[in-house]
Protein backbone atom coordinates (compact mmCIF):
# COMPACT_ATOMS: atom_id res chain seq x y z
CA UNK A 1 0.00 0.00 0.00
CA UNK A 2 3.06 2.39 1.00
CA UNK A 3 4.37 1.87 -2.27
CA UNK A 4 1.28 3.00 -4.23
CA UNK A 5 0.50 5.80 -2.37
CA UNK A 6 4.20 7.34 -2.28
CA UNK A 7 3.74 9.33 -6.27
CA UNK A 8 0.60 10.91 -5.39
CA UNK A 9 1.56 12.41 -1.94
CA UNK A 10 5.03 13.27 -3.35
CA UNK A 11 3.66 15.67 -6.00
CA UNK A 12 0.68 17.09 -4.16
CA UNK A 13 2.57 18.26 -1.32
CA UNK A 14 4.97 20.07 -3.36
CA UNK A 15 2.31 23.33 -3.24
CA UNK A 16 1.70 23.16 0.58
CA UNK A 17 5.53 23.66 1.01
CA UNK A 18 5.49 26.59 -1.19
CA UNK A 19 2.66 27.94 0.80
CA UNK A 20 4.27 27.73 3.96
CA UNK A 21 7.42 29.70 2.26
CA UNK A 22 5.20 32.78 2.50
CA UNK A 23 4.49 33.30 5.81
CA UNK A 24 1.59 33.88 7.97
CA UNK A 25 0.17 37.13 8.18
CA UNK A 26 -0.33 39.99 5.37
CA UNK A 27 2.98 42.00 5.24
CA UNK A 28 4.38 44.83 2.88
CA UNK A 29 8.15 44.49 1.76
CA UNK A 30 10.15 47.11 1.59
CA UNK A 31 11.35 47.98 -1.48
CA UNK A 32 15.23 47.05 -1.08
CA UNK A 33 13.50 43.53 -0.17
CA UNK A 34 11.68 42.96 -3.60
CA UNK A 35 13.58 44.96 -6.44
CA UNK A 36 11.28 43.77 -9.03
CA UNK A 37 8.07 45.54 -7.08
CA UNK A 38 7.72 48.90 -6.25
CA UNK A 39 6.13 50.38 -2.99
CA UNK A 40 2.41 48.81 -2.97
CA UNK A 41 4.15 45.32 -3.10
CA UNK A 42 3.02 42.65 -0.85
CA UNK A 43 2.35 39.01 -0.21
CA UNK A 44 -1.65 38.56 1.11
CA UNK A 45 -2.01 35.17 2.52
CA UNK A 46 -5.63 34.11 3.68
CA UNK A 47 -8.63 31.73 3.87
CA UNK A 48 -10.47 33.98 4.68
CA UNK A 49 -10.97 36.54 1.65
CA UNK A 50 -11.53 40.95 2.46
CA UNK A 51 -15.01 41.95 1.99
CA UNK A 52 -15.91 43.46 -1.13
CA UNK A 53 -15.92 47.18 -0.95
CA UNK A 54 -19.11 48.25 -3.51
CA UNK A 55 -19.40 52.03 -4.10
CA UNK A 56 -22.84 53.70 -4.35
CA UNK A 57 -21.96 55.02 -7.70
CA UNK A 58 -18.24 54.94 -9.34
CA UNK A 59 -15.97 57.81 -8.44
CA UNK A 60 -15.07 59.55 -11.32
CA UNK A 61 -13.91 59.21 -13.76
CA UNK A 62 -14.24 55.40 -14.06
CA UNK A 63 -11.66 53.95 -16.19
CA UNK A 64 -12.05 51.42 -18.12
CA UNK A 65 -10.02 48.28 -17.04
CA UNK A 66 -8.26 45.38 -19.72
CA UNK A 67 -8.23 41.91 -17.75
CA UNK A 68 -5.36 39.52 -19.70
CA UNK A 69 -5.50 36.11 -19.97
CA UNK A 70 -3.87 34.74 -17.36
CA UNK A 71 0.24 33.72 -17.70
CA UNK A 72 0.29 29.84 -17.18
CA UNK A 73 3.42 30.68 -15.33
CA UNK A 74 6.52 27.92 -15.65
CA UNK A 75 5.61 24.28 -16.26
CA UNK A 76 8.14 22.94 -13.79
CA UNK A 77 8.12 19.25 -15.42
CA UNK A 78 4.30 18.76 -15.14
CA UNK A 79 2.55 16.31 -17.14
CA UNK A 80 0.53 17.45 -20.33
CA UNK A 81 -2.42 16.81 -18.46
CA UNK A 82 -1.25 19.11 -15.58
CA UNK A 83 -0.24 21.85 -17.83
CA UNK A 84 -3.89 22.02 -20.04
CA UNK A 85 -5.66 21.95 -16.96
CA UNK A 86 -3.22 25.17 -16.21
CA UNK A 87 -4.21 26.79 -19.43
CA UNK A 88 -8.09 26.32 -18.38
CA UNK A 89 -7.46 28.02 -15.47
CA UNK A 90 -5.80 30.61 -17.33
CA UNK A 91 -9.15 31.38 -19.19
CA UNK A 92 -11.71 30.84 -15.99
CA UNK A 93 -9.86 32.97 -13.49
CA UNK A 94 -9.80 36.13 -15.12
CA UNK A 95 -13.48 35.84 -15.61
CA UNK A 96 -13.53 35.78 -11.97
CA UNK A 97 -11.58 38.69 -11.32
CA UNK A 98 -13.45 40.60 -13.75
CA UNK A 99 -16.53 39.26 -11.85
CA UNK A 100 -14.95 40.80 -8.55
CA UNK A 101 -14.31 44.01 -10.06
CA UNK A 102 -17.87 44.27 -11.94
CA UNK A 103 -19.35 43.99 -8.78
CA UNK A 104 -17.76 46.55 -6.86
CA UNK A 105 -19.46 49.59 -8.73
CA UNK A 106 -16.13 51.14 -8.76
CA UNK A 107 -15.10 51.41 -12.50
CA UNK A 108 -16.19 51.52 -16.05
CA UNK A 109 -16.31 48.55 -18.99
CA UNK A 110 -14.27 45.70 -17.40
CA UNK A 111 -12.87 43.17 -20.02
CA UNK A 112 -10.99 40.10 -20.16
CA UNK A 113 -8.75 40.44 -23.54
CA UNK A 114 -6.38 37.92 -25.45
CA UNK A 115 -3.01 40.71 -24.29
CA UNK A 116 -3.13 44.10 -22.51
CA UNK A 117 -3.08 47.18 -24.85
CA UNK A 118 -4.03 50.75 -25.00
CA UNK A 119 -7.90 49.75 -25.53
CA UNK A 120 -7.89 50.61 -21.96
CA UNK A 121 -6.04 52.99 -19.55
CA UNK A 122 -5.48 49.98 -16.55
CA UNK A 123 -4.51 46.81 -17.28
CA UNK A 124 -4.15 43.56 -15.02
CA UNK A 125 -2.17 40.95 -15.63
CA UNK A 126 -1.85 37.89 -13.92
CA UNK A 127 0.55 34.67 -13.44
CA UNK A 128 -0.12 31.49 -11.86
CA UNK A 129 2.27 30.14 -9.75
CA UNK A 130 0.96 27.24 -7.91
CA UNK A 131 -2.36 25.23 -8.34
CA UNK A 132 -3.32 21.91 -7.06
CA UNK A 133 -7.19 22.74 -6.02
CA UNK A 134 -6.63 23.67 -2.44
CA UNK A 135 -3.85 26.01 -3.02
CA UNK A 136 -3.83 28.89 -5.15
CA UNK A 137 -0.62 31.17 -5.55
CA UNK A 138 -1.17 34.06 -8.01
CA UNK A 139 1.09 36.96 -8.64
CA UNK A 140 -0.91 40.12 -9.67
CA UNK A 141 0.45 43.05 -10.91
CA UNK A 142 -1.93 46.12 -12.38
CA UNK A 143 -0.35 49.41 -14.10
CA UNK A 144 -2.23 52.24 -16.13
CA UNK A 145 -1.09 53.47 -19.19
CA UNK A 146 1.21 56.02 -18.21
CA UNK A 147 3.75 53.09 -16.68
CA UNK A 148 2.71 53.46 -13.04
CA UNK A 149 2.22 50.58 -11.54
CA UNK A 150 -0.69 51.01 -9.21
CA UNK A 151 0.00 47.42 -7.22
CA UNK A 152 1.78 43.78 -7.52
CA UNK A 153 0.41 41.59 -5.17
CA UNK A 154 1.29 37.74 -4.45
CA UNK A 155 -2.25 36.01 -3.56
CA UNK A 156 -1.36 33.20 -1.89
CA UNK A 157 -4.54 31.13 -0.97
CA UNK A 158 -5.79 28.11 0.61
CA UNK A 159 -9.37 26.82 0.60
CA UNK A 160 -10.51 25.34 3.75
CA UNK A 161 -13.87 23.48 2.62
CA UNK A 162 -15.61 23.06 -0.63
CA UNK A 163 -17.81 26.21 -1.53
CA UNK A 164 -21.54 26.17 -2.40
CA UNK A 165 -19.94 27.38 -6.17
CA UNK A 166 -17.21 28.19 -8.59
CA UNK A 167 -18.25 31.77 -8.56
CA UNK A 168 -17.52 31.98 -4.84
CA UNK A 169 -13.98 31.87 -5.72
CA UNK A 170 -14.05 35.54 -7.34
CA UNK A 171 -14.11 36.39 -3.48
CA UNK A 172 -10.02 35.91 -3.21
CA UNK A 173 -10.02 38.44 -6.07
CA UNK A 174 -11.68 40.99 -3.37
CA UNK A 175 -8.01 42.29 -2.26
CA UNK A 176 -7.52 43.59 -6.01
CA UNK A 177 -10.32 45.47 -6.23
CA UNK A 178 -10.30 47.48 -3.18
CA UNK A 179 -6.73 47.74 -3.20
CA UNK A 180 -7.00 49.01 -6.65
CA UNK A 181 -9.96 51.56 -5.20
CA UNK A 182 -7.14 53.08 -2.65
CA UNK A 183 -4.84 53.55 -5.33
CA UNK A 184 -7.84 55.58 -7.88
CA UNK A 185 -9.11 57.46 -4.68
CA UNK A 186 -5.62 58.43 -4.19
CA UNK A 187 -5.12 60.39 -7.44
CA UNK A 188 -6.36 64.16 -7.85
CA UNK A 189 -9.12 64.49 -10.01
CA UNK A 190 -6.70 66.05 -12.75
CA UNK A 191 -4.91 63.27 -12.37
CA UNK A 192 -7.38 60.67 -13.36
CA UNK A 193 -8.17 62.16 -16.15
CA UNK A 194 -5.21 62.67 -17.51
CA UNK A 195 -4.37 58.47 -17.50
CA UNK A 196 -7.53 58.45 -19.45
CA UNK A 197 -6.47 61.11 -21.65
CA UNK A 198 -3.34 59.73 -22.32
CA UNK A 199 -5.15 55.90 -23.05
CA UNK A 200 -7.09 57.51 -25.74
CA UNK A 201 -4.32 59.61 -27.72
CA UNK A 202 -1.96 56.48 -27.44
CA UNK A 203 -4.82 54.54 -29.11
CA UNK A 204 -4.95 56.83 -31.33
CA UNK A 205 -1.27 57.22 -31.86
CA UNK A 206 -1.30 53.09 -32.18
CA UNK A 207 -3.71 53.76 -35.46
CA UNK A 208 -1.75 56.79 -36.97
CA UNK A 209 1.27 57.61 -35.29
CA UNK A 210 2.18 60.31 -37.86
CA UNK A 211 -0.81 62.48 -36.62
CA UNK A 212 -1.18 61.99 -33.12
CA UNK A 213 2.48 61.35 -32.05
CA UNK A 214 2.69 65.03 -30.42
CA UNK A 215 -0.21 64.45 -27.82
CA UNK A 216 1.89 62.98 -25.27
CA UNK A 217 5.16 63.14 -23.37
CA UNK A 218 7.34 60.17 -23.03
CA UNK A 219 10.59 61.89 -22.33
CA UNK A 220 10.36 61.73 -18.43
CA UNK A 221 10.07 58.16 -16.52
CA UNK A 222 6.17 57.86 -17.22
CA UNK A 223 3.99 59.34 -20.36
CA UNK A 224 2.60 62.31 -19.82
CA UNK A 225 0.05 64.98 -21.31
CA UNK A 226 0.76 67.29 -23.47
CA UNK A 227 -2.56 68.00 -24.93
CA UNK A 228 -5.72 67.30 -26.93
CA UNK A 229 -6.95 67.25 -30.35
CA UNK A 230 -10.47 69.50 -30.45
CA UNK A 231 -13.33 67.30 -29.71
CA UNK A 232 -14.77 67.99 -32.85
CA UNK A 233 -11.99 66.24 -34.68
CA UNK A 234 -12.97 64.33 -38.02
CA UNK A 235 -9.76 62.11 -37.47
CA UNK A 236 -10.75 61.38 -33.45
CA UNK A 237 -13.84 60.48 -34.56
CA UNK A 238 -13.01 57.84 -37.11
CA UNK A 239 -10.68 56.82 -34.01
CA UNK A 240 -13.75 56.15 -31.57
CA UNK A 241 -15.42 54.24 -34.40
CA UNK A 242 -12.21 51.76 -35.23
CA UNK A 243 -12.18 51.61 -31.28
CA UNK A 244 -16.13 50.35 -30.86
CA UNK A 245 -14.94 47.51 -32.83
CA UNK A 246 -11.98 46.55 -31.19
CA UNK A 247 -14.57 46.58 -28.07
CA UNK A 248 -16.88 44.51 -30.67
CA UNK A 249 -14.22 41.97 -30.48
CA UNK A 250 -13.41 41.89 -26.64
CA UNK A 251 -16.98 41.16 -26.36
CA UNK A 252 -17.31 38.25 -28.36
CA UNK A 253 -14.32 37.24 -26.34
CA UNK A 254 -16.17 37.45 -23.41
CA UNK A 255 -18.87 35.65 -24.83
CA UNK A 256 -16.46 32.71 -25.39
CA UNK A 257 -15.06 32.88 -22.23
CA UNK A 258 -18.32 32.57 -20.52
CA UNK A 259 -19.32 29.63 -22.76
CA UNK A 260 -16.34 28.42 -21.38
CA UNK A 261 -17.29 28.65 -17.70
CA UNK A 262 -20.35 26.71 -18.28
CA UNK A 263 -18.85 24.14 -20.00
CA UNK A 264 -15.66 23.61 -17.85
CA UNK A 265 -16.91 25.38 -14.75
CA UNK A 266 -18.63 22.76 -13.08
CA UNK A 267 -15.95 20.13 -13.74
CA UNK A 268 -13.07 22.06 -12.52
CA UNK A 269 -15.94 23.24 -9.47
CA UNK A 270 -16.19 19.12 -8.57
CA UNK A 271 -12.01 18.69 -8.59
CA UNK A 272 -11.72 21.45 -6.22
CA UNK A 273 -13.90 19.92 -3.99
CA UNK A 274 -12.35 16.29 -4.71
CA UNK A 275 -8.71 18.60 -3.97
CA UNK A 276 -10.07 19.43 -0.33
CA UNK A 277 -11.24 16.04 0.31
CA UNK A 278 -7.81 14.38 -0.72
CA UNK A 279 -6.15 16.62 0.86
CA UNK A 280 -7.55 15.96 4.27
CA UNK A 281 -6.86 11.84 3.10
CA UNK A 282 -3.35 12.98 3.02
CA UNK A 283 -3.51 14.87 6.25
CA UNK A 284 -4.63 11.71 7.51
CA UNK A 285 -2.75 8.98 5.62
CA UNK A 286 0.60 10.66 7.23
CA UNK A 287 -0.69 10.77 10.72
CA UNK A 288 -1.74 7.16 10.09
CA UNK A 289 1.88 6.00 9.07
CA UNK A 290 3.16 8.03 11.77
CA UNK A 291 1.08 5.90 14.33
CA UNK A 292 2.09 2.75 12.73
CA UNK A 293 5.58 3.47 13.07
CA UNK A 294 5.00 4.31 16.74
CA UNK A 295 3.15 0.68 17.34
CA UNK A 296 -0.22 2.11 17.26
CA UNK A 297 -1.37 0.21 14.34
CA UNK A 298 -4.90 -1.80 14.01
CA UNK A 299 -8.03 1.06 14.57
CA UNK A 300 -5.59 3.51 12.91
CA UNK A 301 -5.08 1.74 9.94
CA UNK A 302 -8.93 1.21 9.59
CA UNK A 303 -10.05 4.59 9.98
CA UNK A 304 -7.67 4.94 6.92
CA UNK A 305 -8.90 2.38 4.45
CA UNK A 306 -12.43 4.05 5.68
CA UNK A 307 -11.05 7.32 4.52
CA UNK A 308 -9.62 5.89 1.14
CA UNK A 309 -13.04 6.98 -0.83
CA UNK A 310 -12.00 10.76 -0.22
CA UNK A 311 -9.04 9.80 -2.43
CA UNK A 312 -10.75 7.51 -5.13
CA UNK A 313 -13.31 10.69 -5.37
CA UNK A 314 -10.52 12.79 -6.02
CA UNK A 315 -8.67 10.59 -8.83
CA UNK A 316 -12.15 10.44 -10.30
CA UNK A 317 -12.42 14.24 -10.31
CA UNK A 318 -8.82 14.30 -11.36
CA UNK A 319 -9.24 12.30 -14.58
CA UNK A 320 -12.66 13.95 -15.46
CA UNK A 321 -10.24 17.53 -15.89
CA UNK A 322 -7.38 16.36 -17.27
CA UNK A 323 -9.60 15.07 -20.24
CA UNK A 324 -11.71 18.09 -19.84
CA UNK A 325 -8.82 20.33 -19.70
CA UNK A 326 -7.01 18.46 -22.75
CA UNK A 327 -10.33 17.99 -25.34
CA UNK A 328 -10.29 22.32 -24.60
CA UNK A 329 -6.49 22.95 -25.09
CA UNK A 330 -5.79 25.07 -27.55
CA UNK A 331 -10.06 25.53 -28.45
CA UNK A 332 -11.05 29.05 -29.38
CA UNK A 333 -14.37 29.06 -31.34
CA UNK A 334 -14.09 31.34 -34.59
CA UNK A 335 -15.44 34.75 -34.15
CA UNK A 336 -17.55 36.49 -37.00
CA UNK A 337 -16.76 40.37 -36.85
CA UNK A 338 -18.82 42.58 -39.13
CA UNK A 339 -17.36 46.12 -41.11
CA UNK A 340 -19.56 48.36 -42.81
CA UNK A 341 -18.08 46.40 -46.17
CA UNK A 342 -17.45 42.78 -44.81
CA UNK A 343 -18.20 40.09 -42.43
CA UNK A 344 -14.73 38.84 -41.64
CA UNK A 345 -14.23 35.40 -40.12
CA UNK A 346 -11.63 35.16 -37.43
CA UNK A 347 -9.72 31.96 -36.65
CA UNK A 348 -7.03 30.13 -34.47
CA UNK A 349 -6.13 31.20 -30.84
CA UNK A 350 -7.45 34.24 -29.33
CA UNK A 351 -4.45 36.16 -29.14
CA UNK A 352 -3.91 35.22 -32.70
CA UNK A 353 -7.87 36.33 -33.47
CA UNK A 354 -6.95 39.72 -31.57
CA UNK A 355 -3.71 40.58 -33.82
CA UNK A 356 -5.29 39.83 -36.84
CA UNK A 357 -8.70 41.47 -35.98
CA UNK A 358 -6.35 44.62 -34.79
CA UNK A 359 -4.52 44.63 -37.67
CA UNK A 360 -7.63 44.78 -40.00
CA UNK A 361 -9.11 47.43 -37.95
CA UNK A 362 -5.76 49.98 -38.78
CA UNK A 363 -5.92 49.11 -42.33
CA UNK A 364 -9.40 49.88 -42.43
CA UNK A 365 -8.58 53.27 -40.45
CA UNK A 366 -5.53 53.77 -43.05
CA UNK A 367 -8.01 53.48 -46.25
CA UNK A 368 -10.06 55.87 -44.87
CA UNK A 369 -7.55 58.18 -43.86
CA UNK A 370 -6.01 58.06 -47.70
CA UNK A 371 -9.58 58.48 -48.73
CA UNK A 372 -10.48 61.74 -46.99
CA UNK A 373 -6.67 62.92 -48.05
Amino acid sequence: MDSVMRIPILRLCLPLWVISVLGCATSIPAPEQNPDLNDAASIVRSAVPETLHIADEPFLPAPDINVAIFDVGPDAGETAAYMAVRKLESRLLPGLLREALVSSAQWGAVRVVPTVSPLAPVNIRATIVASDGRDLILDVRVSDITGAEWLALRLAYRETAPSDNLSDLSRIFHVVSNRMRDYWLSRTEVQRSSVISIADMLYARSLAPDVFSDYVDNTGPMLSLKRMPASNDPMLSRVKRIRNQEYLFCDAVDEQLGMLLERAGPTYYLWRQASIEQANWLDQYESMAASRSAGKGGGEFSRMQASYSAYRSYRIQEQALFELAEALDGESEPVVMTTEDAVITLEGTLDTQYATWRELLREIFLLEQGELQ
